[in-house]
Order: C-alpha cells, then sequence, then structure tokens
C-alpha cells in the first residue's frame, strides 16, 4: 500500500532556529468518517442545485466556507432550506434524528446522508438498548447534533444526555429511596457520544453504575467512543510522554468536541494547552520560554489548517517537524 505524505509548509528558510522545536503527534487531524462526508458532500455539490447541510457538515469553519462557495451552505432546519429555495438537503456527519429524512419527504426535497457509520453504529445501538428495556442515558452533551440524534433514535421518552452523575434526575441509589429522594430504575445503560474522554466516561460510569446495582439492579456501559477520537488522545498521552514538551496546541474549530477534549487531555497531564482555530489564535505570550511545542488537532481539521499552524510557528522561530505533518493514505478503510 503506497502512502503519501503531507509535506511540510513552503515557509522560508529559517538559519538555526533558536526557539525550539515543533512535535506533531502520531494520529491528528482528518478521520475516515469526516473525510467520507465531505466526499459525499463535495461530489454532490453543485451551485446550480445548492444542498443546505441542517447544520455544519462537519465542525470547522474554514472547511464551511470552502462549502459554501460550491454551493453547500447550512440551514438550521428544512423548513428553512426550503423558505430559501433548496431543492436538496443533507444529514451532517454529526448524524439526526429520523425526524429529518420525514420532514424532507414531506417537502419534497432531496436528502443526502453524510452521517458518520461509526454514529450511526450509536444510533442503532441505542434502539437495541432501549427494546431490550434499559433506560438509556447517553454520555454527552445534550445540545450536541450527535446526542440529539442518538436519543432522537432511541425513540422514547426513557432516555437522556447527561455529564455529570448529578445532572440525571436520580439522587439516592436504589433501595435507599425515602421522602424527596429518587432512585434510577432497575435497568440503566449508557452509551457515549464519539468524541469525549474515556477517563472522564469511566468515572460517570462507575458513580453511576454505583447507584443502580444495589436490590437487583442491572447497569451497562456501552464505550461507544470513537476509535479515531481514542486514537488522537493516546496520540497525544504518547507525546507527552516522549516529548516532554512545554505547550501544546490543538488546532480545530471551536465548536469541535473532540478537539476540545484534546486540550483538556494536555492540561490533565500537567502541560499548558490551547485550542486554537486558526494562526492567527497563537498569542506571544503563549511562547516565552517554550522549547518545545506539541502538537495535534481534532478529526475535523484539514491539514492545510494544521501546515497553516506550522508555518507560523516556522516564522516565529521554531524548527519545522522532520517529514511534514503526518502520512495519509488515500486508500485506508477503518476496520472497526
Amino acid at each position: 500500500m503506497v502512502t503519501a505524505s503531507v509535506a511540510a509548509p513552503n515557509a522560508a528558510p529559517v538559519a538555526a532556529p533558536a526557539r525550539g522545536r515543533i512535535v506533531v503527534a502520531d494520529e491528528l487531524g482528518y478521520c475516515w468518517g469526516v473525510r467520507r462526508a465531505l466526499d459525499i458532500i463535495t461530489d454532490a455539490a453543485d451551485t446550480a442545485d445548492p444542498i443546505a447541510p441542517i447544520g455544519d457538515v462537519i465542525h470547522n469553519p474554514q472547511v464551511v466556507e470552502r462549502l459554501r462557495a460550491r454551493g453547500v451552505e447550512g440551514a438550521a432546519s428544512v423548513e428553512e432550506a426550503v423558505g430559501r429555495g433548496f431543492g436538496r438537503v443533507a444529514i451532517t456527519a454529526h448524524g439526526m434524528g429520523p425526524h429529518l429524512a420525514k420532514e424532507a419527504e414531506s417537502a419534497r426535497v432531496a436528502l443526502i446522508d453524510t452521517t458518520c457509520p461509526l454514529v450511526t453504529k450509536v444510533q442503532r445501538l441505542a434502539q437495541k438498548l432501549v427494546r431490550q428495556g434499559y433506560f438509556l442515558v447517553v454520555y454527552g452533551d445534550g445540545y450536541h447534533p450527535e446526542v440529539k440524534s442518538v436519543i432522537g433514535w432511541a425513540g422514547t421518552s426513557k432516555a437522556l444526555a447527561a455529564k455529570k452523575v448529578a445532572d440525571l434526575p436520580w439522587t439516592a441509589k436504589r433501595g435507599q429511596a425515602g421522602e424527596g429522594q429518587v432512585a434510577p430504575p432497575r435497568k440503566v445503560a449508557v452509551v457515549s457520544q464519539t468524541t469525549k474522554n474515556v477517563d472522564e466516561l469511566m468515572k460517570f460510569a462507575h458513580e453511576l453504575q454505583e447507584m443502580v446495582v444495589p436490590e437487583g439492579g442491572e447497569f451497562r456501559l456501552c464505550n461507544t467512543i470513537c476509535e479515531p477520537t481514542s486514537e488522537r488522545q493516546s496520540a497525544l498521552k504518547r507525546l507527552v510522554e516522549r516529548d516532554r514538551v512545554d505547550l501544546i496546541l490543538a488546532v480545530g474549530g471551536m465548536k469541535s468536541s473532540n478537539t476540545a477534549r484534546l486540550a483538556e487531555v494536555g492540561r490533565e497531564l500537567g502541560v499548558e494547552a490551547h485550542h486554537i482555530e486558526r494562526p492567527e489564535d497563537i498569542e506571544d505570550a503563549w511562547l516565552e520560554r517554550v522549547a518545545s511545542i506539541g502538537l495535534t488537532a481534532g478529526a475535523s481539521t484539514p491539514d492545510d489548517v494544521i501546515e497553516a499552524v506550522v508555518a507560523a510557528l516556522v516564522a516565529k522561530g521554531y524548527a519545522a517537524p522532520e517529514g511534514g505533518v503526518r502520512p495519509v493514505d488515500p486508500e485506508y478503510v477503518p476496520a472497526y
């Protein structure tokens, strides 16, 4: 299998960089699901027959701007898209509940589905767990389109999203409910938003399990954090352990959950870390007395945006990473 490499940025040569070096994580940037979604929407793009994704195709502003120039412009709803004259709508990579297909059919507009297959997997699992009698808890951000899509496909009032056990409606362990206290139901299952931190998920699940299992309770945890998210978090941990960097820059859209998690992982490892969207976001104060910068990027961050950040750091006196940003295999398809 031939593997291409994303070249280092064409920055002006800097003689003997004095400030330090840039170290790039082994795994960063676009994942397979994002590339797939962009391939689908790009192939369908047509300025003469524009498409309205319901939301952002992916959470990256640069990509959204580029797609807009090709006739792909987001709308908040099918109704809004129709009102603006769109004849085609799209489900974003984050997924959408079953209502969207029904709305598109009623409005007689074409529907393009770019949902990441790993999100579809969580949607189907949610349905299965509900059929098995579990109350479904989705560990994640209730406002996020992916979480909304999972709850939508669960198709039940016995499902909710939470990131803290304190946010759940239950205030006591099973068997301990008294006046003013509410115990969880006998069967509770947890799935996760695909872009969350596995350590935080495990902490949440452990606390909830302690509330559910007494008095014959049944608790099930399904770790649905996607492998690309876990790979990027693990690669960042390896980078910190191996290279002892002084600063971490996590590159990605401000709406990108998995990029935000990468910055959090860096801080948890004891390293100053910042979530940036563009090279212009880098503050000179961050670089004072910094000899080694660790660079990572979320799963929706294009390679050229990562390269632009590298170029900006090179211009500030840091040595570019050897071998460019990362290898890219255009024929790669994940096994999971």
